[in-house]
């Protein structure tokens, strides 16, 4: 069942055309993560979605209610389009407990009091704080904040809950663990979940799929297999994953392959643009695609090696083509010098 819809939403702050006819849909126990460098609109969409920002045309459906219609002027104020919300900074009440902090919404709402009781324990105790409903946030750690924030948006039994980097404020070891609890949860409670991140490593391992944004517009929408696997264009190609990108000139493009020539070097690739003999074009190669080689052979280079760095699990290589760096990955370190390396034709695309 589809719980939120947006179709051909456009926001414009002054001057500025922020959002430029974004439209996306979102299921029932499903989370969507927005992605996109900064600027790029995906915190104006969560915002327009929220009732927090005033778009200038589309429309918004939460369930079966159309929460705002640009046509037909229809604007449903925050407070009722059934939506959690979790903010960056978590925004908690530092003079409130725990308990206090989740039951302030459902006050407000004149919930009774037997029923603001029963709800808020039901939800610290599904998120592991129910023996900490009488501590301040400040006696809390981060990611037990986080976790007060999440409560206190889950309270009200919302049909879409709409996280703005969520996990931003924790460090690099709480963030892994909760990325795993947190897709959890939401798939358990069976609840829509819209997600505002930078980090595409949170995207691609929490997210059912991810809207890439770029200057107002979708770039590309699709499961994270997907956009890592298929990118449609350089800029997804390039935002996605870590890369190298190398400038040539196509050469005997034949179908959907090609050769590519740089200074002193030719590799055939795969076209995903269209391009003509003798044209500019520029590839990309995953680092993790660029392989140690025994010897020459095809879409091989015999390059000197920058440095090698050492990352825990492996060890990454920095490799000189001609002033362009070329990076790849290995198990063992390398002597300095000259070293084969490979390039499958089928893992350089060609923009």
């Amino acid at each position: 069942m589809t719980e939120l819809t947006v179709k051909d939403l456009n926001v414009t702050l002054g001057n500025n055309h922020i959002l430029k006819g974004a439209s996306l849909d979102l299921k029932k126990g499903e989370i969507v993560a927005l992605l996109g460098p900064s600027g790029s609109g995906k915190t104006t969409l969560l915002r327009s979605v929220a009732g927090l920002e005033y778009p200038s045309s589309g429309n918004i459906t939460i369930g079966d209610r159309v929460v705002y219609d640009g046509a037909s002027k229809i604007e449903m104020p925050v407070d009722i389009r059934a939506l959690g919300f979790v903010f960056q900074s978590y925004a908690l009440w530092p003079h409130r407990t725990v308990f206090e902090n989740v039951a302030y919404g459902l006050k407000l709402r004149k919930t009774p009091e037997s029923e603001i009781a029963s709800r808020v324990n039901e939800v610290l105790g599904n998120l592991g704080l129910g023996q900490l409903g009488d501590r301040h946030p400040h006696q809390l750690s981060g990611g037990q904040q986080q976790r007060v924030a999440l409560a206190r948006a889950l309270v009200y039994k919302p049909q879409v809950i709409l996280l703005d980097e969520p996990l931003s404020n924790l460090d690099a070891k709480l963030r892994e663990e909760a990325r795993i609890w947190l897709r959890q949860l939401i798939i358990e409670l069976n609840i829509a979940a819209l997600c505002v991140t930078h980090d595409q490593a949170e995207a691609m391992a929490m997210s059912d799929r991810i809207v890439l944004l770029q200057n107002g517009i979708i770039e590309q929408a699709g499961t994270p297999q997907e956009m890592y696997e298929t990118p449609r264009s350089l800029f997804v190609a390039e935002f996605m994953g870590t890369n190298n990108k190398l400038k040539g000139t196509v050469e005997t493009a034949v179908g959907n392959m090609a050769m590519l020539v740089g200074d002193g070097w030719a590799l055939k690739g795969m076209l995903c643009n269209q391009h003509k003999n003798k044209e500019a074009a520029v590839a990309v190669v995953r680092t993790e695609r660029l392989a140690l080689a025994d010897g020459p052979g095809e879409n091989r280079l015999q390059l000197p090696l920058v440095t090698s760095l050492y990352l825990g699990n492996t060890w990454e290589y920095v490799f000189d083509l001609n002033g362009t760096q070329l990076r790849g990955y290995g198990p063992l370190p390398l002597p300095p010098g000259n070293h084969w390396v490979e390039i499958p034709a089928a893992a350089l695309w060609i923009f």
